[in-house]
């Protein structure tokens, strides 16, 4: 999707918090798969003359120690953030944060995990072998957990650089544990199976879900979060001078009868939230005269180079109906709208460099089905 040309003093801002979060985030991801992988080599007892046992032992160690420093600057920097109310106790117990309670909670969740893991390491000698190898296992339970934490909860997710990140991760690990089941003799055949099938599982659970979820627009909107805390976030971040929309009781006097063609006036105002770092474009368009029923179309992505807006999700509501952002070429936006009788609109705008004003057109046609308010 090309980028939307934005008026410029309203996509930029200080990011510094979201990069480091979001950057610490993946290398964290990268260093537990690096640990499984050693691990698992160690495990195995692979070994050559110039990589001796203990090697991949000391790889190991220092990898997860590595990993779990960078997850306490991914949680500092988080919470230090502020923009979202992710506080310090939501790093260690999950599912409490309103904001992608899931999702964020999964993250939570793989930390205690990891500190299971060092935890125990370090008491080693007094809790006995055996009991540590059973907590050691979990750092197999964490990977997948970490991963679904940050497809679910990163704004960058369906980024071509972080996808292709996660599918080599995912790659590794899979190959890893493929090692390790074929030369894990002591193993029982049945439990081997197991594992198996449990790993092809995960890996079509985490394909299946990027799909249907992060990769699809209007995850923002569909990834847990409160629309009272969605609303919050608007009004708290709206630029000096702008006002946020607000629901409308209105009821709609309906689009169109598709197909057609009418001119649109409106405005638009963007905000740049801090720590996800996205930039989120809210338009207010009118299609016969200002105190007609608004059609609203909200854009989350990325600030791109010259004040433009790369989409990653949008959402459109015109009173009580609503519907999702399908594309974004240039200055054309797609949506689809569930009214009466469901459209596939397409805005064609002209926005204003200096006053954020926007006017254009909008062509709407059926697309069959029923509507649901």
């Amino acid at each position: 999707m090309s980028p939307l040309t934005l008026p410029l003093a309203t996509v930029t801002g200080g990011k510094a918090l979201w990069y480091l979060t979001r950057a610490t985030g993946v290398v964290a991801l990268v260093l537990l798969t690096v640990s499984v992988v050693v691990g698992v080599v160690a495990a195995v007892g692979w070994a050559t003359e110039r990589w001796p046992r203990f090697l991949s032992q000391a790889v190991h160690r220092n990898v997860s120690l590595f990993c779990v420093a960078f997850v306490a600057v991914h949680v500092v920097t988080t919470v230090s953030d502020g923009y979202v109310p992710i506080g310090f106790t939501s790093a260690f117990l999950p599912f409490l944060t309103p904001y992608r309670p899931i999702w964020i909670g999964l993250g939570a969740l793989s930390f205690d995990l990891l500190l299971a893991v060092m935890i125990t390491s370090a008491l080693r000698r007094r809790i006995g072998y055996a009991s540590w190898r059973y907590v050691h296992w979990l750092a197999y339970l964490s990977w997948p957990v970490a991963v679904f934490h940050s497809l679910g909860s990163g704004s960058d997710s369906s980024l071509p650089l972080v996808l292709g990140l996660d599918a080599v991760c995912t790659a590794a690990v899979v190959a890893a544990v493929v090692c390790r089941l074929m030369n894990g003799r002591s193993f029982p055949v049945g439990r081997r199976a197991m594992a198996a099938v449990g790993t092809v599982a995960v890996v079509l659970a985490l394909v299946v879900f990027a799909a249907v979820g992060p990769l699809r627009p209007g995850w923002s909107h569909r990834a847990g979060t409160s629309a009272a805390l969605l609303a919050q976030l608007a009004r708290r971040y709206a630029p000096t001078g702008a006002t946020a929309p607000t629901a409308t009781a209105t009821t709609p006097t309906g689009l169109p009868t598709p197909p057609f063609t009418d001119n649109l006036t409106g405005a638009v105002a963007t905000t740049s939230p801090g720590p996800q770092g996205t930039v989120q474009a809210t338009f207010t368009l009118h299609l016969l005269d200002p105190s007609s029923t608004p059609l609203v179309v909200v854009l989350d992505g990325t600030a791109a180079q010259g004040g433009g807006l790369a989409m990653s999700s949008g959402t459109v509501s015109y009173g009580g109906y609503h519907g999702v952002v399908t594309s974004l070429s240039g200055n054309t936006v797609g949506t689809s709208v569930s009214t009466p009788v469901p459209q596939a609109l397409t805005l064609t705008l002209s926005i204003d460099q200096s006053t954020g004003a926007v006017s254009g057109q909008v062509s709407g046609s059926a697309t069959g089905g029923g509507g649901n308010r």
